[in-house]
């Protein structure tokens, strides 16, 4: 712990430090890597996950999130923050990341679903705003197939558990 609060000490002490020499104009375009701290800050959560031995769900979880959304906002600096309008949908992308980090790390079939649910849900979203506004049918194609990855994975838990019980 102390090991990784010094890394983080010194990422934001260099941060700092050349956001005040680009103040004074001796770098350029330095602000524009804010995202990146969101990234670092991302990673060392996700590091400090396993380090706890995965004991801490929330860390990976958070630690995804930051990440994903550091590299989101890193995207948006260099294209245009006004791509905003019709790349919003990716804000449930990745939430359903993170929730698929969290569920694979942690094994929880629930995270999962979650994850599941929120991607289904950018996909569904994406097709309608960013290609056509007549592909909203589509979404329901897209809620109908994650129900059935749902019961897929549900049928096959319990199969597992069911020979799981026999075996004894």
């Amino acid at each position: 712990m102390k090991s990784t609060l010094t890394v983080l000490s010194f990422i934001f002490i260099i941060f700092g430090i050349f956001l005040t020499l680009e103040n004074y104009q001796l770098f350029i375009k330095v602000s524009g890597l804010w995202p990146l701290l969101l990234v670092v800050i991302g990673i060392g959560l996700i590091f400090l996950f396993f380090n706890r031995k995965g004991k801490d769900t929330g860390l990976i979880w958070l630690g995804s999130f930051f990440a994903s959304f550091g590299i989101f906002f890193l995207y948006l600096n260099y294209t245009s923050w006004s791509d905003l309008s019709y790349l919003w949908p990716f804000f449930l992308c990745i939430v359903g990341i993170s929730f698929a980090m969290s569920g694979i790390f942690a094994k929880r079939k629930v995270l999962v679903y979650f994850a599941i649910i929120f991607i289904v849900m950018f996909l569904a979203f994406y097709l309608v705003f960013t290609i056509s506004i007549l592909l909203w049918p589509l979404s329901f194609v897209v809620f109908g197939l994650s129900l059935l990855i749902i019961n897929y994975f549900n049928n096959k838990d319990e199969k597992s558990s069911v020979y799981r019980a026999k075996r004894r």
